[in-house]
């Protein structure tokens, strides 16, 4: 009996130090699981902590990105707005193309692409000289005058080709208008073909009524020396109740086109000459000059004067001179 108690005894302490080990393996396990449960929680916190960081981090990215794309878009309007402001209008751009009624080399103004929109209200008359049959009718040379001249001449022609005057007059006025429309100027023609039958004292009256700020007057010369040749410009003298007004203007006109004319054609230079015996000079109101392109009675000047290559340089020239005279008021 005794032993049987001491075997009892020794089994239930076996089977309490074998529960105790289940409890010890058993708490260890939890420990473990608890412990993974708490990593497993702060991994999370991590990975949300970053998620939201990234998030904030993302949306002040974008923010600022919006920002900085303002701030360009602002700034581009900006100068946009700039750059139209002071941009040449589509007149102006019109305006730096040279229009001419054959293949031409005329080069217009260097500053005439910024010159378009005040050009646009400045008016040029352009006359040339004769017309295809001339009228010895009389008329006064300037109003109240008792000397008479014939309403237009004939002109001079050449004498190795036969063309008259007013072919090489006209020729040179219609590409002259085209050259100074294409700029912006009014253009009016005081004739724009051979047939017709206009005055001097008519073709000054145009230009009065069209208050031109300039009447250009286009002539050829000629010579019964066929050696001369070279261009020059008349303008009218001042005479009391006639030209007083405009004689200073139609000087200074006369001098700034006849040096342009002669840079671009190399002409002979044969300067200025004052007249007062000119009706298109004596009637008119405004300012007015005449240039004699050159003669055509010198061969080799005759020739020049015929070609569309030379022409084109006279053109240059003439408007060169008038937009500077024009500018300069």
């Amino acid at each position: 009996m005794a032993k049987r108690s001491e075997r009892d005894t020794k089994e239930l302490i076996r089977e309490l130090k074998s529960k105790r080990k289940r409890r010890k393996v058993l708490g260890t396990s939890l420990k473990s699981v608890g412990a993974l449960v708490i990593i497993a929680a702060i991994i999370v916190g991590i990975v949300l902590a970053a998620d939201s960081l990234g998030s904030k981090s993302a949306d002040s990215t974008v923010a600022g990105f919006v920002r900085t794309s303002t701030t360009k878009t602002s700034i581009k309007s900006t100068t946009t707005a700039s750059s139209t402001t002071e941009r040449p209008s589509t007149t102006e751009r019109r305006a730096s193309s040279t229009t001419s009624t054959e293949p031409s080399t005329t080069t217009l103004p260097p500053s005439s692409t910024t010159t378009t929109n005040w050009l646009a209200g400045k008016v040029v008359v352009i006359d040339p000289g004769h017309q295809g049959r001339g009228s010895s009718a009389a008329e006064q040379i300037g109003p109240g005058s008792t000397k008479t001249k014939s309403e237009v001449s004939s002109g001079t022609a050449s004498p190795f080709t036969g063309t008259a005057e007013s072919v090489v007059t006209l020729a040179v006025g219609l590409k002259l208008q085209a050259a100074l429309k294409a700029l912006g100027i009014q253009v009016v023609m005081t004739r724009t073909t051979q047939n017709v039958d206009v005055s001097n004292i008519q073709r000054a009256k145009i230009a009065n009524a069209a208050h031109a700020d300039l009447a250009i007057r286009l002539h050829c010369n000629g010579s019964t020396n066929r050696s001369v040749h070279g261009l020059f410009t008349l303008y009218p003298a001042s005479i009391r109740g006639w030209t007083d007004d405009i004689a200073a203007p139609s000087k200074r006109a006369a001098a700034i086109i006849q040096k342009a004319a002669i840079a671009a054609t190399g002409a002979q230079d044969r300067g200025l000459e004052e007249r007062s015996d000119l009706t298109g000079f004596n009637w008119s109101d405004v300012p007015v000059t005449l240039v004699e392109m050159g003669f055509m009675t010198n061969a080799a000047e005759d020739k020049l004067l015929e070609s569309g290559t030379y022409q084109d340089k006279i053109v240059q020239g003439l408007v060169n001179g008038i937009v500077e005279f024009l500018r300069a008021g």
